[in-house]
C-alpha cells in the first residue's frame, strides 16, 4: 500500500538549509493551538562547528508603512521557542510524517516540534484598499531554520522560512448558547419621556454569508417622533497592548426603515442582515483573516476567542468581535437610541 502525504518546502538563498513543514494551517482551539510539525535539513560541510535552530517569528504590523516617518516603523517581531537541532540537545518525538521525511531525506535531517504563543491573537490582515501602498496592519506568523554560532546569529543567506497560518475555531460549546438578546431605555434632555429598544437574534453563533436575523420592538414613551430605525452588522476591533477601550467598529452592511413612529406607540420589525466582506474602499478599514496567498478569497476575521486563563488586555496582537447595532433616530435636536447585541463570527473552512 502506498502512502501519499503533502509536504512544504523551503531552502534557504545559498541552499544550505531546508525546512519541511507537514501543513501550513494551525488550528487556534482556545484551548490550545496545533502544534507546529516539520523537518529540517542541511548541509553538515557548510554548518561545520556552528549550530542549526529552528524556531517561530511573530511579526505584528500596527500601522501602515505609507504612514511611516523619521526612521520609525510600525512593526515589532518576536522570536519565540527556539530550539536548537544540531548538534541534538534532546530527543524530539517524531510523528509517522517527520518519520518518513526523515528516511527519505538521510542523517542531516532532524525533526522539530514548536508552538505558538499563549498570548498572540490568530492571523489577521486589514483589507486592502484601492488606493493602499505597502503592508497594512496584520498578524503573521513565520517558521525559520537557519545555521549560526548562537540563536542571535542569523544571516539571511542561510536561512530557510515559511509562513504560517493560526486560524481561530470557534469552540463546539458556543453553538449550544441561548440566541443573544438585549434592550435599552433611554430618557433625553431636550423632550420627555423615554425610548425603548428590545431586540434578540436566532442564534449565538453565525458564519460568514449566512442570513441573520433580527427582531426588534420599539417603544416610544418620549414627546417626539421615532422618525427612523437602523439596523447593521458591525465588526469591532482593537489593538490592547497600545490602546485600552479604543475600539474602531466598521459596518459590513446595514439596513433602513423610515417608521414615524407617534408618541406612546410601539412596532415590531425585522431585518435579515449577512456579515459578509464589504465592496474595496479607497483605504482598508476591515480585518480579514490572514491569507498565505495574496490571490487567496477575502474573508473575514473570525471573532477572537481566547484562552478562560488569558486576559484580553495581554494580547499581543488584534481582537476582533462583532455585534448588530440597532439605532432609533429621534432627529438632530434630540438624539438617538442605540443598542448593540454581540455574536460569533465563526471561520468558514476553505
Amino acid at each position: 500500500m502506498v502512502v501519499k502525504f503533502q509536504v512544504f518546502k523551503k531552502s534557504s538563498p545559498n541552499s544550505k538549509v531546508t525546512i519541511y513543514l507537514t501543513k501550513r494551517d494551525y488550528i487556534d482551539h482556545s484551548s490550545h493551538v496545533d502544534k507546529v510539525e516539520g523537518v529540517v535539513l542541511f548541509d553538515p560541510n557548510y554548518v561545520q562547528d556552528r549550530n542549526v535552530y529552528v524556531q517561530m517569528g511573530l511579526i505584528f504590523r500596527f500601522g501602515r508603512e505609507d504612514e511611516e516617518s523619521m526612521g520609525y516603523n510600525f512593526v515589532k517581531t518576536l522570536y519565540i521557542d527556539t530550539t536548537q537541532l544540531y548538534p541534538p540537545l534532546k530527543e524530539v518525538k517524531a510523528s509517522e510524517i517527520q518519520r518518513n521525511l526523515i528516511n527519505r531525506l538521510g542523517n542531516f535531517a532532524f525533526a522539530f516540534n514548536l508552538d505558538f504563543p499563549k498570548l498572540a491573537s490568530p492571523s489577521y490582515t486589514m483589507m486592502r484598499g484601492f488606493e493602499d501602498e505597502g503592508p497594512l496592519i496584520n498578524v503573521e506568523y513565520e517558521v525559520m531554520g537557519f545555521v549560526g554560532a548562537t540563536e542571535q546569529d542569523i544571516d539571511k543567506r542561510n536561512v530557510a522560512n515559511l509562513t504560517v497560518r493560526r486560524l481561530m475555531e470557534c469552540p463546539t460549546r458556543f453553538f449550544d448558547r441561548p440566541a443573544p438578546d438585549g434592550n435599552i431605555t433611554k430618557a433625553f434632555l431636550t423632550c420627555s419621556g423615554t425610548v425603548t429598544i428590545e431586540a434578540a437574534l436566532t442564534s449565538s453563533v453565525y458564519f460568514p454569508d449566512e442570513d441573520i436575523h433580527v427582531k426588534v420592538c420599539i417603544k416610544n414613551h418620549a414627546s417626539r417622533e421615532v422618525k427612523r430605525l437602523k439596523a447593521k452588522v458591525v465588526q469591532l476591533s482593537e489593538v490592547p497592548m497600545f490602546s485600552t477601550n479604543q475600539v474602531r467598529d466598521k459596518t459590513l452592511m446595514k439596513a433602513d426603515d423610515i417608521i414615524c413612529l407617534a408618541p406612546g406607540a410601539c412596532t415590531n420589525r425585522e431585518f435579515v442582515l449577512v456579515a459578509r466582506v464589504p465592496a474595496r474602499t479607497a483605504t482598508g478599514k476591515i480585518f480579514l483573516q490572514g491569507k498565505l496567498r495574496q490571490d487567496a478569497e477575502d474573508q473575514l476575521a473570525p471573532s477572537t476567542v481566547t484562552h478562560p486563563s488569558v486576559s484580553k488586555d495581554d494580547i499581543f496582537g488584534i481582537h476582533v468581535q462583532y455585534a448588530v447595532r440597532i439605532k432609533a433616530v429621534l432627529g438632530p435636536l434630540f438624539g438617538d437610541v442605540t443598542l448593540d447585541i454581540p455574536f460569533t463570527l465563526a471561520g468558514r473552512p476553505e
